[in-house]
């Protein structure tokens, strides 16, 4: 009996020890059978952010900049064919109100001064009709009125608050924000226009025509505004600008007085600086 049991320990212990022999092996293959090339992930790896390629400065402080801004007119509309035009047509305060665009290019002449050259360009279209005539039909006489602006100036922009700073001999670092101001002069390109039916006062007669006034005229400006870094070379402009100018009345529009053509434009852009 003794031998008996014995004889089944020794066949159990060959079994478990078989048993053990054939995983090491399948182990050790698949071991053998892995890809050196492939990544072990046998480790773990914590994840790291990226590592920024491009500095947040320039080598050496920015001479030149161009820029594109956009934003609103608000137009003076006083006084002479602006007088004349809402009191005889449907045309209220504020029609003349439009948007403004503008393109700017500089050079910096100091370490807190920018010479600047600029062209705009805005446009009112305006539908109106009279106020207290209408056709033999009791239809309303219509006409429209479009009054075109192109200013060609250049601009001295002093800065307030430095817009960078130099670190080192090289490196420039552009501030967060930076506050200017400035003034500037030049000329004014205008075009105002009228056409559609109109009354001819001595008979009450409608006719149709195109009466237009146009030519060019000086101007000047003074403007504040606040300038935010996005990137090192890339800026957001905020910008407040009043301009003067004023003409006298050509073509259709002889015998009037100076055509006004004052305004306060606020305008957003972006500036790149190189």
């Amino acid at each position: 009996m003794s031998i008996l049991l014995l004889s089944r320990h020794r066949l159990c212990g060959a079994w478990i020890i078989a048993i053990v022999a054939i995983l090491a092996s399948d182990g050790t293959a698949l071991a053998a059978d892995r890809d050196p090339s492939a990544p072990d992930t046998s480790t773990v790896t914590t994840w790291q952010p990226p590592r920024r390629s491009d500095p947040d400065f320039l080598f050496g402080r920015p001479g030149t900049l161009v820029g594109v801004s956009g934003g609103w007119l608000l137009a003076s509309q006083s006084g002479g064919i602006f007088d004349f035009t809402r009191d005889l047509l449907t045309v209220d305060d504020g029609a003349f109100n439009t948007a403004a665009f503008r393109f700017i290019a500089g050079r910096s002449i100091g370490q807190r001064l920018d010479l600047v050259a600029e062209v705009g360009v805005s446009r009112a279209e305006v539908g109106s009709e009279y106020r207290d005539f209408v056709d033999t039909d009791d239809l309303p006489i219509v006409q429209t009125t479009k009054l075109t602006q192109v200013p060609v100036a250049g601009t001295l922009r002093f800065w307030l608050t430095p817009r960078g700073r130099d670190v080192g001999r090289f490196a420039w670092v552009p501030s967060r924000v930076a506050l200017y101001t400035g003034a500037g002069g030049g000329g004014q390109y205008y075009r105002f226009r009228q056409f559609g039916d109109f009354v001819d006062f001595v008979d009450l007669s409608i006719f149709t025509e195109a009466l237009e006034s146009s030519g060019w005229t000086a101007s000047g400006h003074v403007l504040a505004g606040a300038s935010i870094s996005v990137t090192r070379q890339l800026f957001l402009s905020l910008e407040t600008r009043y301009v003067w100018a004023n003409t006298p009345l050509s073509g259709d529009f002889v015998g009037f007085d100076n055509i006004n053509l004052n305004g306060l434009q606020s305008t957003v852009g972006i500036e790149l600086v190189f």
